[in-house]
């Protein structure tokens, strides 16, 4: 692992993709209110040629997610959102617990591999039913709160690589940064280094 906060190389983005990169960044800096990240969502859905997007904040401990302290949905099936937040499915998600250990971009096939019990493998056969069945998914550790913000873009179709795993790691901090300050009722808050894979900042 580098140091955190050394920049990473922007070389074989396309201009657009550039433009879309910088205007996620510039829309996390001034996005005060839920409304605003759930647009933000939706942009980075975009860019990254996703169908579905959510985020979260949550306690952990133990390398574990104990809470939910937030969950913003993009544009994930509300059927399935209120049965994983009723059932509390989050604390045998696979991705979910892959990211409350590792705070690290990525692809949800790789994560699939290593799932051999019984409950992660329904689940995940449970989720693609509702089309979540491909994603990228990042997250972001803050060892002094002991949380964790967790940012998926999912997909019915398998769109996803090491270049759609280049661009969270570009995007994700500053969208940390959104939800973690309006999560803090806009009080002027500034977010410590995340304790996880270089960023551009």
């Amino acid at each position: 692992m580098r140091p955190t906060g050394t920049a990473m190389s922007i070389e074989g983005f396309s201009k657009k993709e550039l433009i879309s990169i910088l205007e996620i960044i510039e829309g996390a800096n001034v996005c005060a209110t839920e409304r605003d990240i759930g647009r933000l969502l939706l942009r980075a859905m975009d860019l990254l040629r996703a169908d579905y997007s959510i985020c979260g904040l949550g306690k952990v401990s133990c390398g574990e997610l104990k809470e939910v302290v937030k969950i913003i949905n993009g544009n994930y099936p509300e059927d399935w959102l209120d049965r994983y937040t009723s059932e509390q499915l989050y604390r045998i998600d696979p991705v979910i617990k892959r990211h409350a250990r590792f705070s690290v971009t990525q692809l949800w096939s790789d994560i699939f591999k290593t799932c051999n019990d019984h409950s992660s493998r329904l689940l995940i056969r449970q989720a693609a039913d509702f089309g979540l069945r491909y994603g990228v998914s990042s997250g972001i550790f803050l060892p002094r709160r002991e949380e964790i913000g967790i940012f998926s873009f999912a997909a019915k179709k398998d769109r996803f690589n090491d270049r759609h795993k280049r661009i969270m790691d570009i995007i994700t901090l500053h969208l940390n940064n959104a939800l973690v300050n309006m999560v803090e009722e806009k009080a002027v808050y500034r977010v410590e280094e995340p304790f996880a894979a270089d960023r551009l900042i």
